[in-house]
């Protein structure tokens, strides 16, 4: 499944949301680690740490190339 990967403004952490979330507005964001972040608590950027536990249930499905060092 495709991921994206979002800022939590609640821990400031980059947390994968599957890709069926970003389409369309929703109240509630649910990332991949279960971490649950409000609409207005999202911030659609790939930005901050990456979220450990998202990490590794995702696997090698890197958000971008900046992150593969």
């Amino acid at each position: 499944m495709p991921y994206v990967w979002w800022q939590s403004e609640y821990d400031l952490q980059c947390h994968a949301f599957s890709l069926d979330q970003a389409n369309g507005s929703r109240s509630f964001y649910e990332a991949v680690c279960e971490h649950s972040v409000p609409d207005e608590r999202v911030s659609r950027a790939q930005a901050g740490a990456l979220c450990m536990d998202c990490l590794i249930k995702v696997g090698t499905e890197l958000p971008d190339v900046r992150w593969r060092a």
